[in-house]
């Protein structure tokens, strides 16, 4: 029933920030607000998402800091297109045999 789901977007941070990064890229920081999630937690959230080709970081010296940004990549798009779908899908399946 769940085929075509996605594990990589079945976390609330990582869902949460995938759908941030759907309107542009987006800093650690505002990241964070965004997700309410913790420093570590989102960290390794987004290296998830990183490793799995999903999101990309780039990283840029401002001032006498490093700050990294995040972007949906392609790929990442793609696959959470895929996963609303399924979900959909899902939805769709669940109000058939509802009504049967």
């Amino acid at each position: 029933m769940l085929d075509g789901l996605s594990g990589l977007f079945s976390s609330r941070v990582r869902l949460d920030v995938v759908a941030a990064l759907l309107s542009g890229p987006k800093s650690f920081t505002t990241l964070k607000q965004l997700t309410g999630a913790t420093d570590g937690n989102l960290g390794r959230q987004l290296e998830v998402l990183v490793q799995a080709g999903a999101v990309a970081g780039e990283r840029a010296l401002v001032g006498k800091r490093g700050r990294t940004t995040y972007s949906l990549t392609p790929s990442g798009r793609a696959g959470f297109r895929a996963y609303v779908e399924a979900l959909e899908a899902l939805l769709a399946q669940g109000e058939e045999q509802q009504q049967e």
